[in-house]
């Protein structure tokens, strides 16, 4: 993913100098931290996995998700996902009924 070039409707919930939370095309939230050349230890993963655990908690609920700390073998970023636990269908259904 190239930082400088982020679709105009991606959905950001958080950035500050050090990373950024987005939707990625699968509408996860993802965290990327955005220096290539940081080497992930115990201060950059609490980091990570709080700002993710918060905008998880936000968009499937508390428990309905995990974090996924494998990266793909082509990011070139430090980059985790925030992925549901449950049926995407449901999470959605219950989305809905919340917005009513």
């Amino acid at each position: 993913m190239d930082l400088d070039n982020i679709s105009e409707n991606t959905e950001i919930y958080v950035e500050n100098n050090e990373y950024i939370i987005l939707n990625n095309s699968d509408m996860i939230p993802i965290i990327i931290w955005k220096d290539k050349k940081v080497v992930r230890d115990l201060v950059i993963s609490r980091a990570m996995k709080k700002a993710l655990q918060e905008v998880g908690e936000e968009k499937y609920g508390r428990g309905n998700f995990f974090i996924d700390r494998f990266q793909k073998s082509d990011e070139e970023y430090l980059t985790w996902y925030c992925r549901p636990n449950r049926n995407p269908e449901l999470i959605e259904e219950q989305a809905k009924k919340n917005r009513k």
